[in-house]
């Protein structure tokens, strides 16, 4: 079965209930950890405050000048308005982003691997309401921008756009786009980010606007390095600085290792099967964006949510024994990790397993068993029904 004319059981009513009951949850929680660094920054915009300050500790606003323009309509409300409303608009996203998972996802979905992938995904869903954060708008934006790459270019280069002033991980997607010669997105991402930095002048005047800017920058290279080895981060850096000794070169080095493993498992994935090559890509690049990044929180992993149902799936469905040993190996590594929770275990060990780059080791070797599974997985059966 070629992936093309693949029959998927995409996810639908039950998932978007289950989101929506994850985000009215939290709607109501007293924990707004990430959420007020968004609405304080939408309140400074239209107070004409300045966006980036040092006295903001923990919890700065880094993302770029144009964000926090787009923030202004949030923090224009009162807090728990805006937040619950936000927590809304989240699961709305990832409902988006999750769906378009299951197109990517190899083998095709069924109703049994949506719930169990959702079950893996589960931790991640509801640290992301708990904390209020924007991953969930960033996903269904580059989700959105995959999806009308070719009919719409316009608007999903303008998206991806949006999605990289964010977060600059995102420009790992530039494999796809020059993979399937994608020259009208290309430029049309360009044009957006371009667009992304300019138009702050247009309310702040250019002068300030440059002073801005320099403040993001500013803020940037202040705060990325400190939080490298953070305890919360589980990226490939972090996981450097756990086990190798902290400093750069160690960083580098593993992310170069990791780089290597994750291009050389996409590269034969995509070789064995040309059809899907473009969806292995993106797969692989939504991994990346994790597991790369210099700051790669655990909730990050929400983007691997393809590779994930790819795994649900091949645990009951693989027809060679070793691919059912290997893809229920990972799910239960996966399963292990949901486990190893603040909400499950005392606070301590949750603390003790964070700092072991738990999320991050798990997340790497399901990502690199995913798509070493994946050629295969385009010919296993699947029923038709519908979580």
């Amino acid at each position: 079965m070629s992936p093309p004319d693949a029959p998927r059981a995409l996810p639908g009513a039950a998932l978007f209930t289950a989101l929506l009951a994850l985000a009215l949850v939290n709607a109501a929680a007293v924990r707004t950890n990430d959420f007020r660094v968004f609405h304080t920054a939408g309140a400074r915009v239209l107070s004409g405050e300045a966006l980036y300050r040092s006295e903001d500790g923990q919890y700065p606003f880094k993302y770029a000048p144009v964000v926090g323009l787009l923030l202004a309509p949030v923090g224009a409300l009162p807090l728990r308005t805006a937040k619950a409303l936000w927590e809304v608009a989240s699961a709305a996203a990832l409902f988006v982003f999750l769906r378009h998972s299951a197109r990517l996802q190899a083998p095709a979905p069924s109703a049994a691997s949506n719930g169990l992938a959702f079950a893996l995904l589960l931790p991640y869903l509801w640290h992301l309401f708990s904390l209020g954060q924007i991953d969930g708008f960033l996903l269904a934006a580059i989700a959105l921008s995959d999806r009308w790459a070719d009919r719409h270019p316009l608007a999903s280069g303008l998206l991806w756009a949006l999605a990289l002033l964010t977060k600059p991980p995102y420009l790992v997607f530039l494999a796809v786009a020059l993979l399937a010669r994608q020259w009208p997105r290309l430029l049309a991402l360009a044009a957006g980010l371009a667009g992304g930095l300019l138009a702050p002048a247009l309310a702040w005047g250019w002068q300030r606007n440059l002073d801005t800017l320099r403040s993001w920058w500013t803020m940037l290279g202040q705060s990325t390095p400190e939080l490298l080895c953070a305890p919360s981060n589980q990226s490939l850096w972090a996981i450097a600085c756990r086990y190798l000794a902290p400093g750069v070169a160690a960083a580098l080095a593993a992310v170069a290792v990791g780089t290597l493993a994750l291009a050389a498992m996409t590269v034969r994935a995509a070789l064995k099967v040309p059809a899907g090559a473009r969806d292995t890509v993106t797969c692989a690049c939504l991994a990346a964006t994790a597991l790369l990044s210099p700051l790669g929180w655990w909730t990050n992993f929400i983007a691997l949510a393809p590779l994930f149902g790819g795994l649900a799936a091949e645990s009951v469905r693989a027809s060679e024994r070793w691919a059912r040993t290997v893809a229920g190996a990972a799910v239960a590594v996966l399963a292990a990790v949901a486990v190893l929770t603040a909400e499950l275990i005392s606070r301590d060990a949750f603390v003790f397993w964070l700092n072991q780059r738990h999320y991050g080791l798990a997340a790497l070797a399901c990502t690199l068993a995913a798509l070493a599974l994946r050629p295969a997985a385009y010919s296993q059966p699947m029923t038709t029904s519908s979580m």
